[in-house]
């Protein structure tokens, strides 16, 4: 059987061939393709024409093509830019914004073809026309959301990788090149490189982690150093899980890396704060006991307030203790300077009275054996304390004072206050390899009396916000006087005191604030015509 190859045997087959395809373009809706002639008019319209730009083919057939631009585009001469490039190059490809007929636009990606005769000669355009609005947006949100997870790896300091085992080849986003002080970009290198960017100690241990997650399909997690190209160590926290292909086996490895070198020294220096407070704590206890007497016919009260570097551990120190023949010896004291050494100095030398106290020394014994300790504990010779040392008789009659660098305490008694006048020696720790003579002094009291011994911070202030002039001790009489003048109890006395120094400094004092008062049971009321 032969196959019949007659011209119109031809003809017919590209007849039907030529009729298929029309009717195949006619009925494609993705697309709008439709023909030009030379110089632009619409000579053809398919479904996918009508669908994208809403005209029917009654509606643009034999219209220019240019009035799917926009106006500032046919007034640039963009559509007949378009035919030009296609006919002087066979094709034109292109993108932009078009016009529907209701006057809605649509993000179009177009091709126009040139159509050639037989003899060369150019006879029109195709064009093909898709709207791939939907398509740019979602490209759009895409970038935004990698520009989103790129500033937020940014701000977590988190950079990501992928593995791809077969190839051993390892992608890096730009933070992760961050981290590890390279340029900031998305490059893919071998695994090796990856791994050489950690401490060389901790190199065999990324890589175990790896494959341990790989072989037995777990994901994997640590912290490891990373070495920058200028030798500076930063620490990372790294997390990853594997991905296995149809047949289990491995095939990328995807990870993050975040850079936790702050917050590890925050957790550090946050731990190491804790200790601190809790050692400061610990040393507050032992400066500042909770201190009472079992005797009702004398009263003990205590106020302490720190000053403006309260951020630093005090070394105001205070102490009481009654002895087994009704007698009863305070103490009350001021290291200088702040912070742990200073108050262990304080923790120090109040233990050593307790004991000299306890072994029953007199003054000169007690004030020569704290010298001899401060000397012995403080870490430099420009720490040195001041303390006040009282005793008071069993039949509460008769206080002995003795100061060692300390201010004098106030003595209230028999409708007077004033200033106790007693010898006093030297700041402990000023002598150096000197023998020195403390002396203390015999105050005779009568029925009714309060003595308040208080630290340097009570009287070293400012005597008005603002002011330059210390609050002093006269001040602090005159306010003394006047809360007893209205028959303030010895709480009173102490809150009184400190609510006027406050508000003379603004309330913020310039440093810590320690009181001792030690009264008979009965209030020693002053009255105006009395005072002095």
């Amino acid at each position: 059987m032969t196959q019949d190859t007659t011209p119109q045997h031809t003809g017919r087959f590209a007849q039907a061939a030529a009729e298929e395809f029309r009717l195949l373009v006619e009925s494609v809706r993705d697309y709008a393709i439709f023909l030009l002639d030379r110089s632009g008019y619409v000579m053809s319209w398919n479904a996918g024409a009508e669908r994208i730009k809403q005209y029917t083919a009654e509606d643009i057939l034999g219209e220019h093509f240019s009035r799917f631009y926009e106006p500032e585009d046919q007034a640039a001469g963009v559509p007949a830019r378009a035919l030009e490039t296609a006919a002087r190059e066979g094709r034109f490809d292109g993108h932009g914004w078009r016009v529907r007929k209701d006057g809605s636009r649509f993000f179009a990606h177009v091709t126009i073809t040139a159509l050639y005769d037989q003899r060369d000669e150019l006879h029109g355009f195709a064009k093909v026309t898709q709207d791939i609005t939907e398509q740019r947006e979602a490209e759009r949100v895409l970038r935004v959301r990698e520009q989103q997870l790129a500033e937020a790896q940014a701000i977590a300091q988190l950079g990501s990788f992928e593995w791809d085992v077969a190839a051993d080849q390892v992608t890096w986003s730009p933070e992760l090149c961050h981290i590890f002080g390279l340029e900031s970009r998305t490059f893919t290198a071998p695994a090796q490189v990856f791994v050489s960017c950690f401490h060389v100690e901790d190199r065999p241990l990324v890589v175990a982690a790896i494959r341990q997650a790989a072989r037995t399909g777990t994901s994997f997690g640590g912290e490891h150093r990373a070495v920058r190209p200028d030798g500076e160590v930063r620490l990372l926290s790294s997390q990853g899980r594997v991905v296995r292909d149809e047949r289990g086996r491995a095939q990328r490895v995807i990870g993050v890396c975040q850079d936790v070198t702050e917050q590890r020294e925050g957790e550090r220096q946050l731990a190491e704060a804790d200790a601190q407070a809790e050692l400061s704590r610990q040393l507050q206890r032992g400066l500042l006991p909770v201190l009472s007497l079992r005797d009702s016919t004398l009263l003990l009260r205590t106020r302490y307030l720190p000053g403006h570097e309260r951020a630093l551990l005090g070394a105001d120190f205070f102490d009481a203790l009654e002895l087994p023949d009704g007698a009863v010896a305070t103490l009350i004291g001021d290291v200088t300077g702040h912070g742990p050494a200073e108050a262990a100095v304080g923790v120090a030398l109040r233990a050593a009275w307790r004991a000299l106290i306890l072994a029953r020394h007199g003054p000169w014994d007690v004030l020569d054996g704290l010298d001899r300790v401060l000397v012995s504990n403080r870490p430099s010779e420009e720490i040195f304390a001041t303390v006040c040392c009282l005793w008071v008789s069993p039949d509460r009659r008769r206080v002995v004072v003795a100061l060692a660098g300390h201010p004098p305490p106030l003595l209230a008694d028999d409708g007077k206050i004033e200033f106790v006048n007693v010898a006093g020696g030297p700041a402990l720790g000023i002598l150096e390899d000197s023998y020195y003579t403390w002396q203390a002094g015999a105050l005779e009291v009568g029925d009714a009396w309060a003595l308040l011994c208080y630290t340097d911070g009570l009287i070293e202030g400012r005597r008005a916000p603002g002011s330059v002039e210390r609050f002093g001790t006269e001040a602090l009489h005159q306010a003394a006087a006047g809360l007893l003048d209205q028959q303030a109890s010895v709480d009173g006395l102490l809150d009184g005191l400190l609510d006027v120094v406050l508000e003379a400094n603004g309330q913020d004092l310039s440093d810590d604030v320690a009181i001792l008062c030690v009264a008979t049971s009965n209030q020693p009321g002053l009255s105006r015509r009395q005072r002095r």
